[in-house]
């Protein structure tokens, strides 16, 4: 009995989905790549200043 309730409500809340269009899909995962590399760009600036900051306090 377990399995049967169980499989009817699983049916049940999967019919309350609502998916994204494909637009919105699109819109949303070239949102979340700009992030990405934006994040990206920064961390790697960072890096590159904290590298150069100890590369120049080793040369002194």
């Amino acid at each position: 009995m377990f399995i049967i309730n169980y499989s009817k409500n699983v049916k049940r809340e999967s019919n309350k989905i609502k998916w994204l269009s494909f637009t919105q899909v699109v819109k949303e995962t070239t949102a979340v790549i700009i992030a990405a590399i934006i994040f990206a760009l920064f961390l790697s600036g960072v890096n590159w200043l904290l590298q150069q900051s100890l590369i120049h306090l080793l040369a002194r």
